[in-house]
């Protein structure tokens, strides 16, 4: 056990970083960056300053097919990635929009856990007594989405355009939407 761990656990934070939350924190997936992404998104904690980058290549329903993180944040914002992102494969907005809601809500409202695929986020419940720390784990949630948003609204401006579109525009937030 490193000084950190010591260190929180003797500030009464064992609850908050419990050995679960710190072993799935070093546990993330996806940490290459995509050089051929459709989509690179980055959100950050304007709280703690966590933040999440989120390349994406899509497939043709616009779903996620490949991904690719660059997380900085603290161990709460890495283990809430390291359980949603491999579930984001193949999911749709809707479906993940609805566990964001789930998500959100078990923190604010003490709502329960999330509906499978996304039921191991149970392990965060102690997060609801720390507000400044929601943000960072929403990151991932937060990232997805708008990476999700993204490319529905380049794919729909592709169909209107009369020709193939080569300008890069700068998405909301700090995301690249590439063509």
């Amino acid at each position: 056990m490193d000084f950190t761990c010591i260190a929180l656990i003797s500030w009464g934070m064992s609850a908050l970083y419990n050995k679960d939350i710190l072993r799935l924190a070093t546990e993330i997936p996806f940490t290459a960056p995509l050089a051929d992404a459709q989509i690179s998104i980055t959100r950050t904690s304007r709280i703690c300053g966590s933040r999440l980058r989120l390349d994406a290549i899509f497939d043709d329903q616009g779903r996620f097919l490949k991904l690719g993180l660059d997380v900085r944040a603290c161990a709460l914002g890495q283990a809430t990635t390291a359980i949603v992102a491999p579930k984001l494969i193949g999911l749709d907005r809707q479906s993940l929009a609805h566990a964001a809601d789930d998500f959100r809500a078990m923190l604010q409202e003490n709502g329960p856990p999330p509906a499978p695929p996304f039921e191991a986020l149970h392990i965060l419940e102690p997060v609801r007594d720390h507000k400044s720390r929601h943000a960072s784990v929403m990151l991932i949630f937060d990232a997805a989405l708008a990476a999700l948003d993204g490319w529905a609204e380049k794919s729909k401006d592709e169909m209107n355009a009369s020709g193939p579109s080569q300008a890069s525009v700068l998405g909301e937030g700090g995301g690249v939407l590439r063509s």
